[in-house]
């Protein structure tokens, strides 16, 4: 056992002296990422995959096109100290030309060892709002602004710009263009595109947390590192609107499963949808008590359709439901300008419609079918057909409905083993006729 301890470990350290090769094989390569729409946890995660893999692979430079309206502030930060401690040099582009790095975008640029936008872009406006987009009040709102100062500040300063600058575009909000960013310090250059990106940046030498390196980027080939499909589907679902319609789904589709329990699509379907949403949730932090409610909805909607509760449960989902969407996400929770991270009163309102809509068809459909007259006892008989255990003329025996009866013959004898048909019911006898090929045709009648 020892022996084969020691060779698994040799050739590990194999395998990673050979892995350490292959990443150093690559310094003529630049990896390019693109950081677009709302910053959230997706996003961070995808920017830390990418720079993971520039520093395996021991590549020339990671090159994030950026174009970003804002996002969440924690999901920034993360990004932001990813770049600060990456061992590859990181270079952020607002690009292409009509791009933004507003807010979270501001961070995520001046922190980048080469900062660079294209023409006709802007970089500002990163004062920190609630969740609904207004401005946070009160002492929260200080400390989140000056939380945010000292954050931006600290990024300027390790990168060697504007921080005076910097500072303003928290406190005040200031945005500028392309041609002031590059006069007032607060970015590098301006290129065109990224091949004139890497051209103008070589020979330039950046610190990254392995050390000074020199950039050679003038004739490396670009490898583009943009999300996988997988990454962009997980970008979609967080968002609070796209969760709760999620949610929702899943909920019908696992009260139909319940309902009619040999469909199966409708259940697979439904568990899906709220495993996704609860990820969504889960994800974006939301609060636990919201997402406690609406899952207690579920479960009381799937006991309507076990309990006759006359609405009582059905009450109760919905009023736990609408509570857990409308809690769901605190309103003061700080943010990035950008991003809205509450559920709209449109969408509540489509799904408490929608909901409430469902279980009242479902009731009058219940109510409806109380109304119908009910058949039972011998009352179902009349019509069934059966067999002769013994010769009808004009009484008998027959097999009817699962037992044995009592039959007298309406018209000819009937032979046992014959086929016949209840005519009707005389107290504990059937009166019954013979069923023939010619009757068959005509109905039975």
């Amino acid at each position: 056992m020892r022996m084969l301890l020691r060779l698994a470990s040799l050739a590990a350290a194999a395998l990673g002296v050979l892995g350490l090769a292959a990443s150093a094989a690559e310094p003529n390569v630049v990896l390019v990422g693109r950081i677009e729409d709302a910053i959230n946890p997706i996003t961070a995660r995808y920017v830390t995959r990418v720079v993971d893999e520039g520093e395996q692979r021991g590549v020339a430079a990671v090159v994030f096109v950026i174009d970003t309206p804002g996002g969440l502030i924690d999901s920034t930060y993360e990004i932001t100290n990813r770049f600060l401690n990456a061992r590859v040099p990181v270079v952020t582009y607002v690009a292409p030309a009509g791009a933004r790095a507003a807010s979270a975008g501001t961070f995520i640029t001046l922190a980048g060892n080469v900062a660079a936008m294209a023409p006709s872009t802007n970089i500002g406006a990163a004062t920190p709002v609630d969740s609904s987009g207004n401005d946070i009040p009160g002492d929260l709102g200080t400390k989140v602004k000056n939380d945010a100062v000292a954050r931006i500040v600290a990024i300027a300063r390790a990168r060697g710009r504007n921080e005076q600058w910097a500072e303003a575009a928290v406190r005040q909000g200031v945005s500028i263009g392309v041609d002031e960013a590059v006069a007032g310090d607060v970015v590098d250059l301006v290129a065109a595109d990224v091949g004139d990106l890497l051209a103008k940046i070589d020979g330039r030498t950046v610190t990254t947390a392995a050390g000074p390196v020199t950039l050679a980027t003038k004739s490396a080939t670009t490898d583009d590192a943009g999300p996988t499909p997988f990454e962009d589907i997980l970008r979609f679902i967080v968002d609070p609107q796209v969760a709760v319609l999620l949610f929702t789904v899943g909920t019908y589709g696992l009260i139909f499963e319940l309902s009619n329990p040999s469909l199966i699509f409708p259940g697979v379907i439904g568990v899906i949808a709220i495993i996704l949403a609860l990820f969504a949730f889960g994800t974006l932090d939301a609060n636990g008590a919201g997402v406690a409610l609406m899952v207690f909805g579920v479960i009381l909607f799937i006991a309507e359709i076990k309990v006759a509760s006359h609405g009582l449960l059905t009450a109760g989902g919905i009023a736990a439901l609408t509570v857990g969407v409308i809690i769901l996400f605190p309103p003061l929770r700080p943010t990035f300008p950008g991003i809205r991270l509450v559920v709209e009163p449109a969408v509540i309102a489509f799904v408490i419609a929608v909901t409430g809509g469902f279980f009242l068809a479902i009731a009058r459909l219940a109510v409806g079918m109380r109304r119908l007259p009910v058949a039972s006892g011998t009352g179902l008989l009349v019509g069934a057909t059966g067999t002769a255990k013994s010769d009808i003329a004009p009484t008998g025996i027959a097999h009817v409905a699962g037992e044995d009866w009592t039959v007298v013959s309406a018209g000819a004898p009937i032979p046992k083993g014959g086929a016949l048909r209840v005519r009707r019911v005389d107290g504990v006898r059937l009166i019954v006729d013979a069923v023939t090929e010619a009757t068959e045709r005509r109905g039975g009648n």
